[in-house]
Order: C-alpha cells, then structure tokens, then sequence
C-alpha cells in the first residue's frame, strides 16, 4: 500500500486527505481517497504533510495547516474501506509554541518525537504519545541550555539561526548562530492593513533519526546538518553537516533505508545517497522535477514523488532509469510512504 499527501489549501484542485494506492493486477490502483477518518468533532484537514507509522503501531500524520499546526493520531491498522480511526491529537501549539506550521515528524526508538514546524524554523522534541491526551514537550536540549542568557521555544531541540520571525510569540527566542542554529529566510506579504508583513519562506524541512542522531534538511542552508540524540551534555549538538556545493542545494525530503539516507535536492533535481557508516555521497537519480517524498518498497523498489508532474516514479533497487508509476494526480504530491499491510 502506498500512502499518499498533498499541498492541499482552499484551492479547488486540492486534495486535503490521504489517498491510499493498491498495485491490482499489477496497476496502482487507489483504494482510497479518504483514508482519514474525520468524525464529527474532529480537525478540520488541510495542507497535510508528513505520516509516520510510529508509536503502539499507530499512524500520525502532520496536519500543517497555519491555523491548525497539528499531529493528529489514527489508528494505524484500516478498516475494510482502508480509512483509519481518528483517536486524537499528539501535539499542537498547546504543547509547544515552536510547533507552528509543522511539515516533518520522526520518533526515535524510545518513543520521543522530533517535530520540524517551517514557521517557527525549529525542531521540537515530544515526549512518547499518551493514549486519548496530548503529548508534552521535551526538555529543551542540553546544548543549548548550556548557552547562558538565552532563551528557546519550549521542547526546542534544534534552534533557528534567527529568533524573531514573523510568527514568533511576543517575546521571541534567542538566535542560534549558523551553522548549529538552522538558516531562514523571510519575504514580504503584504496587506492593506500590514504593508511591511513578512512571512517565512525557506526554512527547516525533513527530519529522520538513524541511531542516536538527528538528520535534519536545512533547506535555505543547502545542508542536512547531523544533530546528537544521546543523553548527557552533547544532547542537540550539531555533529556534523551533508554538503555539496554543486549537487546539494535547497534540501527538502529525506529517507533513511538500510545503510543509506536519501536526500531530495529541490534546486538540483538530483537524489543523493549517504552511506551512513562512511560519509560517502553521491547522486543516483536526477532530472526528476521537483522532488518530493520518497519511499521503497519490500522488493527495493525506489519510488519519489515529483510535485510539477503530479506523479509518482519508480525505479529498481540499482537505480535504473525511473519509470511512471502513478500519474494525473490532481495535486501535488508532498509524502509518499509504502507499508507491507
């Protein structure tokens, strides 16, 4: 089963819930253009970003929408019309005020989420879900208490380069100087009442933990930078960075499969690949527009997603020349992600 996100919004093309695809007779086929269920009561769904099958094999998905800022949490096994059970929420600006137009979610092995929100350009940290409650932020990392006089947004794991952004609270966080802190960057958005408004416009994007560190796509900073997850002093220190110059630029989606991490580069139209016990980079896929998520499946299929193309490749496991694997999306694609069940 593929599942499926998209830009989604108030646009009439848009597509604000999960699409599940079955390959029947050997064509994808979508079995489901709801897989949410939206009871009455529950978040209205718009701009969905990243699913994750986390915790207690349940599925939580980012609800990224500005004025919602959500983890919602579903049932992760579907019913017999592939729609999963709504059971609550995860986390929301109630837990942390960091969380705030969130596009990425990753849990490590303890249960801990890391939560990247492009409005506020950090990382939060989330302690393990709580059944039918929310969850409740982590202590801000070691490292950067340890910084004497300044202040982070609650939970803040990784910190944005630049505290004062258009939608930080009225006492903004201290600046993080790059390269730990994540770069941003703003542009105008301006109204009749607010002629000097500015937004975000580049900022933190994907996040994925491989053992005890964090790989997080600073996308105006052309790098994943690697943060440190351990216990102790270290904890939320920058380890080390992923850059190429030529080939790395605007970083956006990554996977982590086997012994390798994938990364999207948005600028460059390329995939690169990282071999995480080395260090070695280098690209295997290019001249794919606009890449978006990316997944493998249990035969080592590689499969992205390209947001100008409305579509879905797919290509082998030796990253042979891709191939249309799902195409004429009505939207475009934001998160792919494959599950056996």
């Amino acid at each position: 089963m593929f599942y499926i996100t998209f830009h989604g919004g108030s646009v009439g093309s848009a597509i604000n819930n999960v699409h599940i695809y079955d390959v029947i007779d050997g064509s994808p086929t979508c079995v489901s253009s709801a897989a949410l269920q939206t009871p009455k009561g529950s978040p209205k769904l718009s701009e969905l970003r990243d699913l994750v099958f986390g915790p207690a094999g349940n599925l939580y998905v980012v609800n990224g929408y500005k004025d919602a800022s959500q983890v919602l949490v579903y049932d992760g096994s579907a019913d017999a019309d592939h729609s999963h059970a709504y059971l609550g929420i995860y986390a929301d600006a109630k837990v942390s005020d960091g969380i705030v137009h969130p596009f990425a979610l990753a849990f490590d092995g303890d249960g801990n989420g890391y939560l990247a929100s492009q409005d506020s350009n950090v990382v939060t940290g989330l302690q393990p879900p709580r059944a039918g409650r929310r969850s409740r932020a982590l202590a801000v990392a070691a490292a950067l208490q340890a910084e004497k006089g300044k202040r982070f947004l609650k939970g803040t794991v990784v910190a944005s380069s630049v505290g004062k952004l258009p939608a930080s609270p009225a006492r903004p966080p201290s600046n993080h100087p790059q390269p730990a802190g994540l770069a941003v960057l703003t542009e105008p958005d301006p109204s009749k009442k607010h002629r000097k408004r500015k937004k975000v416009s580049h900022s933190v994007r994907d996040v994925i933990v491989c053992g005890n560190s964090l790989y997080v796509a600073d996308e105006p900073g052309n790098a994943v930078k690697i943060y440190d997850l351990g216990g102790g002093k270290t904890q939320g220190q920058l380890q080390g960075q992923i850059a190429d110059a030529q080939f790395l630029r605007a970083p956006v989606h990554l996977l982590a499969n086997g012994e390798h991490l994938y990364i999207g580069s948005s600028a460059t139209d390329t995939i690169l690949q990282y071999r995480l016990s080395t260090g070695e980079l280098k690209t295997v896929l290019s001249g794919i527009k606009t890449i978006s998520g990316m997944c493998c499946d249990t035969a080592g299929n590689f499969y992205v997603a390209s947001r100008d193309d409305k579509a879905i490749y797919r290509c082998g496991a030796d990253f042979s020349e891709p191939r249309p694997f799902i195409t004429g999306l009505q939207d475009n694609p934001e998160f792919v992600v494959f599950t056996a069940s």
